[in-house]
């Protein structure tokens, strides 16, 4: 009975129940009532053997639910990957554009007025006086 296909289990189900069914007939026929018949041992020993198999059977299910509860995560986690690198390919294309605008400004008057750019300046001369008064009135708190 070492069976690893639900088909072969399910006929293995119909089988005993079809020897229980006609075991219970033949006890019937003889006389033989109700609770007698559920003590004899081959009504017995049929019962348990549809039990095991119906626990055979849900183990079955329980399995192929379970490779395709696997199977759409898998599918899920695939279309996520997929979108993110869309993301990130539609990124990298727009990003490259955004330098080019950005390089074609600073460009262009260093171009029409023959000079190079001028560097910022650090720090301007009322920056330099409130930093001034900042520290020194860290000072005198202390």
């Amino acid at each position: 009975m070492a069976s690893k296909s639900k088909d072969v289990r399910i006929e293995q189900l119909k089988i005993f129940q079809k020897r229980l069914d006609l075991r219970l007939q033949q006890l019937a026929q003889k006389g033989i009532g109700e609770d007698k018949a559920q003590k004899d041992p081959l009504v017995k020993s049929l019962k348990s053997k549809i039990k095991e198999t119906n626990v055979r059977i849900a183990a079955f299910e329980k399995f192929v639910k379970l490779t395709e509860a696997l199977a759409q995560a898998k599918v899920q986690k695939m279309a996520d990957l997929a979108a993110k690198k869309e993301e990130k390919t539609e990124q990298k294309q727009a990003q490259p554009k955004q330098k080019k605008a950005d390089k074609e400004p600073k460009k262009q008057p260093a171009a029409s007025d023959g000079e190079a750019p001028k560097k910022p300046k650090k720090q301007s001369a009322d920056a330099d006086e409130e930093a001034t008064k900042k520290k020194s009135g860290k000072k005198k708190e202390e």
